[in-house]
């Protein structure tokens, strides 16, 4: 019963750990261990932040190469 009772923990303890690295932590369970200053449809995906992330660095790359051919 207890080695039941284990793997049913190590079940549920996966499985959340997929929901929250999958939706993120304000959108996993169905927003409802969300925190008032993020709701679920504000949340971005890993990707999205990535894509974010890599376009901020190109910008920032080329307004540094434009500094310096302006000066």
């Amino acid at each position: 019963m207890q080695r039941v009772f284990g793997i049913i923990l190590i079940v549920l303890g996966v499985w959340a750990g997929v929901e929250v690295y999958t939706k993120g932590s304000a959108a996993a369970f169905g927003g409802l261990f969300a925190s008032g200053s993020e709701q679920p449809s504000e949340v971005r995906r890993a990707p999205q932040r990535a894509a974010d992330t890599v376009r901020r660095a190109y910008e920032k790359s080329t307004e540094r190469i434009d500094r310096q051919l302006d000066e």
